[in-house]
């Protein structure tokens, strides 16, 4: 798929949430490491978009923007 903006090829992969991960992209295949940190993410060829967060402590406020087409059923987020 081309981007919608730039025209450049987009990876596939998937985005994901879980309460002490965070909100991240990871490519196919991938799974998130044992010990969760940003670093550990982006070593995965990963994105921490949001988190991980420790101890339950929010850093931000959980919320990126994005945009929708609710045609073509695509969202593309900024992070």
């Amino acid at each position: 798929m081309n981007c919608p903006v730039c025209g450049k090829e987009m990876k596939v992969g998937k985005v994901a949430y879980q309460p002490s991960a965070g909100l991240h992209f990871l490519p196919p295949g991938e799974r998130l490491p044992h010990v969760l940190t940003k670093s550990g993410i982006e070593k995965r060829g990963g994105i921490a978009l949001d988190g991980p967060n420790n101890l339950g402590l929010l850093e931000s406020d959980g919320t990126l923007p994005a945009h929708i087409c609710r045609s073509c059923r695509k969202i593309v987020i900024d992070y």
